[in-house]
């Protein structure tokens, strides 16, 4: 009834990243959130790199505002994650240590 599970022999597959809080700004809000990306490289060259083969970015940690100033609804203040289509964003800002 113990039977043990042999271990798996192989190597993480881990990726280390770094992360950048982002604002980024859309025909419809304003969204902000942090953006992964390999360390050590510019977040302008990563944004490059994934335009010119990604569709959508992912942000994680995220807050949304309409792009009215108006408030949304309490559902849709913040999320885990989103994804966002690369061709939506207007302006994307780093964001400094707070």
């Amino acid at each position: 009834m113990n039977d043990t599970i042999p271990a798996l022999n192989h190597q993480s597959e881990y990726v280390e990243k770094e992360k950048t809080r982002v604002r980024a700004f859309t025909p419809s809000g304003i969204i902000e959130g942090d953006y992964s990306h390999p360390p050590r490289v510019r977040l302008s060259d990563s944004m490059r790199n994934s335009a010119t083969g990604e569709r959508y970015i992912l942000l994680t940690d995220v807050t949304i505002r309409s792009a009215e100033g108006g408030s949304l609804e309490e559902a849709l203040a913040s999320a885990p994650f989103v994804l966002l289509s690369t061709n939506h964003i207007s302006l994307l800002v780093p964001l400094g240590e707070e």
